[in-house]
């Protein structure tokens, strides 16, 4: 057994053994153990009861190409406990690395890969002692900086990352010296943030795993945690972590071949150590070639900055040593598409990109932003050459991107998705921050840059870093590029002839009277890529021979001419269009049901964008239809003959043949070999999984092309009726999933685009146009409104479920007019839409027009059913979270006591809406700082939602929990908060996306709870990147914005920055002031928080006018009784007695 301090060896390889694990020296990797506070650096790894020490008799067994080293030092929790506590730190830091790299040094492994296991302090050291390696780079100390360039991984159990309390590690001794929450035992605060800030940069080169103890302390008075979790493992760290909840601090490293966590932690160590030498043989390379550098110029003596060593990359159980000892850094490989397997030439064009680029020194020189761009016609192959020049130099860029730049709408949707890939929220904004904030070498394909009214720089993202490679037909945009451009027309003649013979299957040798036929097809396609492959393909699937391709192909150029459909003839793209009319009339002249189920899908989907179909799109309105009608309740002989007569006046549903024939598998079938038609003419695209297609950008142009002009409109609707048959409404209690109804937001926004005038006869009715003849027009008028007040409302309700509040609202608003109009205010399903409506209103922050939507409402329901009526007390209860939310909370305890308390007497305890009743009032009595009642309330509420067996997560127990978890916080009970308010945020993120209204409206509320836990970075962090997502889809005055920012002024004012604070608040208030009005009780709320700050920076005058202001609004709004009133005085009273 090795002494407690300094660095020893605890296990080494021996040898290769034969037919376990095959290794060579270079595989072997260097595993460090540094212990914590309390412990010796053998007995805190033992395993108590068995006496497994794991890292020499487990560890092995599972790596044997690992060497085990323990380093320890002394670690009295009492020699921490004074203002030397960074020193000391700092001191042990220095010396771990002299030792490690005089230990590896001598057995000649300087450059071996490192992985750190370390407890609690332990891991502080570690930290340290990387950043003290990291910046030795001066000659004299430049040997200390292999450790850092050696470091892959490092696992943290139980280490504090934010604060750390070093009396609890004293009062678990025996030690007379025992003291409770002494300042000197939190004076590592500050140091630990030094450490932390100073190690940031690091983090994004060494995969770090935190761990965190599940059981609290036996301490001298009662048990606590030594380190918490949100210390152990912050929200804000990217990294990977797990709870090890049967442990303590102390046990949470002693392990034994039974215990549960180590096949966690052994797991990650045999990833990182089997991915660790090809990266770090990498690493060592680019770092040498950086310090060669240094060395002429001397930079680092002068700097004092980090080694700039390139990032971490993807872990890979299976990597593989490649040639010239270099491994691939590429994590995101996202191309326009692959390249074809049948790419032939372009290699002067592929070197021009090369030599402008420079590749392989794009991580020597990250933040110089390169430009080249590719254009020339379309069907030139601008495209496959991007993906080729990706494909080739993959290894040399950490991420290759693309933005498809074919429309202003495509090109968000494409940022959106690297927002996605870069774990941000999937929207514009934030792909392109997640570019234009990495420091890695990244290549940007912006592809399709067609459009001239396009702004090009609203294509790529901001700041000086990165790789963009464009693709376009437009010349002018040559002006863009700062390394270079080419046009492309044709491919050389011999590249287009070998590509044409290639994909026709004509293997070579080929004899002269075939090279001359496929010269005379190849200059006839102008020698254009994607023709000369799709001529090559129709040879290929026996469409016609070489010899007769050119008449076939003529022909159909010439029908096209005579059927006189406008081409422009300066867009050469007509010698493309030709090539694929020669597809879609073999499709034709099959003249079957399938030939003609794949015409009619192929015109629906050139209306839809051309990415991402879903093939359940087709199908889901069938099911819809059948299952509605499956389950329709018995009606009258009088109801049925006039649903019998309105069946017979209402036109055929204009959908595709195959959706309103058949039963749902046969639907299936037909769909699938209809898109199989489409698939084998190369039309269309599948997605891995087949459960989603695309078309290529120009395909898509064609195949809407290709309609004659006077049926698109006709096939626009088509397309639009489809996806309004795959949408429930309300009524139909169909539970979908949510991605698939936010895939179809961007089909149905090109359908509306293509088909803006579909609600036109609502409009007129709106207008008084029909309105006035409806009487005349009914019997054949009425079956139309009504199809077309249902459509829109399903547009209103996606739009609003995928967070598009503002988008749904005129749909919304045209079927509630439309309503009002046929049948008026007092119709059932007018005034569900009223509500609905309303809703959308209260999300909006719009509430004066939801309150007059909601008591036109009530008014209706008491007249018609009754003041007591279930229908009546819900629009009620709508209401009352309206005048909540509006501020008026006198009006709002009273309506909601009086619905829930009805809701009580009518219908019992544990009915539905007694629930959503009483789960509102306990909100409204938090406002009255009523706050045992509203847990209470919400306790009950959940617990009866739980008992009358609602899922976890579906929206009503979530609503609870979210509840509860503020009334939770005002009481103070923070960490049942927190459980709840995270399982709350989680759920939105799944169901609603990660920049939807409740989801951000949770994230605020978690930050809330930060900032009451004195984790004021995290919330900082978590308020900013809400706050600006929350301006991106509500507008930066939304109410919910104006809360966030509230927030995160108390995390500036708690951190210390009060001028930050002050200036922030008051541009609060002050946005609050104008769109809320100054007697709403949250701009008393915004003074009292202004007042606060003023009163830290000691200026008592402003903050008794804060609190006057302040109380005035409250006297107005919530009279004197509300209990802020009170104690605002009494703080003014106090103030007041401090200045005089």
């Amino acid at each position: 057994m090795p002494t407690s301090l300094g660095l020893h060896v605890l296990y080494a390889p021996a040898g290769n053994p034969s037919g376990i694990y095959e290794y060579t020296e270079d595989d072997i990797v260097d595993i460090v153990a540094v212990h914590g506070l309390g412990e010796s650096s053998s007995e805190a790894w033992t395993h108590d009861a068995s006496g497994t020490l794991w890292l020499r008799d487990l560890l092995p067994k599972n790596i044997p190409q690992a060497r085990v080293l323990l380093y320890g030092y002394d670690a009295n929790p009492l020699l921490f406990t004074g203002s030397n506590f960074l020193d000391l730190v700092q001191s042990h830091a220095t010396t771990l690395i002299a030792d490690l790299e005089g230990e590896r040094n001598l057995s000649n492994a300087s450059k071996r890969p490192l992985v750190f296991i370390c407890h609690g302090l332990g891991g502080i050291i570690v930290k340290n002692a990387l950043i003290h390696s990291a910046t030795r780079m001066s000659r004299f100390t430049s040997h200390l900086n292999a450790i850092y360039v050696s470091t892959f991984a490092i696992l943290f159990f139980g280490t504090p990352h934010d604060h750390i309390d070093v009396g609890k590690w004293v009062s678990t001794s025996d030690s007379i010296c025992y003291f409770k929450d002494g300042p000197s035992s939190l004076l590592g605060r500050h140091a630990l943030d030094v450490i932390s800030n100073q190690f940031a940069p690091l983090m994004r080169k060494i995969h770090i795993y935190l761990f965190w103890e599940g059981l609290k302390t036996k301490l001298v008075s009662g048990s606590d945690f030594l380190v918490g979790s949100t210390s152990a493992a912050p929200l804000g760290y990217d990294t990977e972590r797990c709870g090890i909840p049967d442990s303590n601090h102390t046990g949470m490293i002693k392990f034994h071949t039974a215990h549960p966590t180590y096949r966690t932690v052994i797991a990650a160590l045999m990833k990182y150590c089997r991915a660790a030498p090809d990266t770090i043989t990498y690493r060592w390379k680019e770092a040498s070639a950086i310090h060669r550098r240094m060395r002429e110029s001397e930079a680092a003596e002068l700097t004092g900055l980090l080694l700039e060593i390139p990032d971490k990359g993807p872990l890979s159980i299976n990597s593989r040593r490649m040639s010239n000892e270099f491994v691939s850094m590429n994590e995101h490989f996202k191309p326009p598409r692959p390249v074809s397997i049948d790419f032939v030439g372009r290699d002067d064009i592929i070197s021009l990109i090369q030599n402008a680029f420079r590749p392989e020194q794009a991580e020597a020189f990250p933040r110089r932003q390169k430009r080249f761009v590719i254009h020339g016609i379309g069907g030139a192959g601008k495209t496959q050459i991007a993906a080729k020049y990706a494909q080739d130099n993959r290894d040399c860029y950490w991420a290759i991107l693309t933005i498809d730049a074919s429309s202003l709408d495509t090109a968000k949707k494409s940022f959106s998705t690297i927002g996605r890939i870069g774990g941000l929220e999937a929207t514009e904004d934030s792909g392109k921050h997640f570019l234009s904030q990495s420091k890695s070498p990244w290549l940007l394909i912006v592809d399709n840059a067609d459009n001239p009214e396009l702004d090009f720089e609203n294509l790529v993202p901001p700041g000086g870093g990165g790789h963009i490679l464009v693709t376009t037909r437009n010349p002018l945009l040559r002006r863009k590029e700062n390394v270079g451009s080419v046009q492309l027309d044709g491919m050389e003649s011999s590249d287009a002839l070998n590509l044409l013979l290639k994909v026709a299957g004509l293997h070579q040798p080929w004899d002269l009277p075939t090279q001359k036929m496929g010269h005379e097809i190849t200059k006839a396609l102008g020698y254009l890529a994607l023709a000369v492959f799709q001529a090559g393909n129709h040879v290929f699937n026996k469409i016609c021979s070489l010899k007769d391709y050119l008449r076939v192909w003529q022909h159909y150029r010439e029908r096209r001419r005579k059927r006189g459909e406008s081409i422009d003839k300066a867009d050469n793209s007509h010698d493309l269009y030709s090539v694929f009319d020669i597809s879609f009339p073999m499709i034709v002249s099959k003249n079957t049901l399938t030939s003609q189920d794949a015409v009619e899908m192929l015109n629906v989907i050139s209306f839809y964008h051309f990415d991402y179909i879903r093939v359940d799109t087709f199908i889901e309105g069938i099911r819809l239809q059948r299952r509605n009608s499956a389950i329709a309740p018995p009606l009258s002989f009088r109801a049925r003959l006039v649903n019998m007569l309105l069946a017979r006046l209402k036109p055929p549903l204009a959908v595709p043949r195959l959706l309103k024939e058949g039963d749902d598998e046969d639907n299936a079938i037909c769909l699938r070999e209809a898109l199989c038609e489409l698939y084998t003419s190369s039309l269309i695209t599948y997605s891995d999984d087949g459960m989603s297609f695309s078309l290529h950008p120009l395909i898509h142009a064609w195949a809407r092309d290709r309609i004659p002009p006077r049926e698109r409109t006709l096939w626009a609707t088509i397309a639009f009726n489809t996806i309004m048959a795959s949408i429930p409404l309300p009524s139909d209690k169909v539970d979908q999933d949510p991605e698939f109804r936010r895939s179809l937001v961007p089909h149905l926004n090109t359908c509306i685009d293509a088909c803006p005038r579909v609600f036109k006869d609502l409009d007129d009715l709106k207008s008084g146009i029909l309105y006035k003849l409806k009487f005349l027009y009914q019997p054949t008028l009425l079956s139309h409104f009504r199809d077309l007040i249902q459509k829109s409302v399903k547009c209103g309700i996606l739009f609003f479920e995928t967070g598009e509040f503002v988008k749904s609202v005129p749909y919304l608003t045209l079927a509630k007019d439309s309503l009002v109009h046929l049948v008026g205010p007092r119709d059932e399903t007018a005034m569900k839409v009223m509500l609905g409506l309303a809703n959308i209103y209260w999300g909006l922050g719009n509430l004066e027009e939801a309150k007059a939507l909601q008591i036109d409402v009530i008014d209706s329901k008491k007249q018609i059913l009754g003041p007591n009526a279930r229908e009546t007390l819900q629009a009620m209860n709508e209401l009352g979270r309206s005048f909540w939310q509006n501020g008026e909370y006198i009006e709002a305890l009273e309506l909601q006591e009086h619905t829930a308390m009805t809701f009580q007497a009518e219908f019992g305890d544990d009915d539905v809406d007694t629930l959503s009743a009483l789960d509102n009032l306990g909100v409204t009595l938090g406002s009255w700082h009523r706050y045992t009642e509203s847990r209470d309330i919400h306790e009950k509420v959940l617990s009866i939602r739980r008992q009358n067996g609602l899922k976890e997560d579906g929206s009503a127990i979530i609503e609870s929990k979210k509840n509860l978890a503020m009334a939770l916080l005002d009481l103070g009970h923070l960490k049942e908060a927190r459980c709840l308010i995270e399982e709350v945020y989680e759920s939105h993120k799944v169901e609603m996306g990660k920049e939807h209204p409740w989801t951000l409206w949770a994230l605020c509320y978690l930050a809330k709870i930060n900032i009451e836990e004195g984790n004021l970075k995290t919330a900082e962090e978590i308020l900013i990147e809400g706050i600006a997502a929350g301006k991106r889809s509500l507008g930066e005055n939304h109410i919910g914005i104006l809360m966030g920012t509230g927030e995160l002024a108390r995390a500036y004012a708690r951190q210390g920055y009060l001028d930050k604070a002050l200036e922030l608040c008051i541009d609060t208030v002050s946005r609050i002031k104008l769109h809320r009005g100054e007697e709403h009780p949250d701009f008393a709320h915004g003074m009292l928080k202004t007042g606060q700050l003023w009163e830290l920076s000691q200026n008592w005058t402003k903050a008794i006018e804060s609190y006057q202001v302040a109380l005035g609004t409250i006297e107005k709004r919530l009279t004197r009784k509300h209990p802020l009133f009170r104690t605002l005085s009494e703080r003014v009273a106090y103030l007041q007695s401090l200045e005089s």
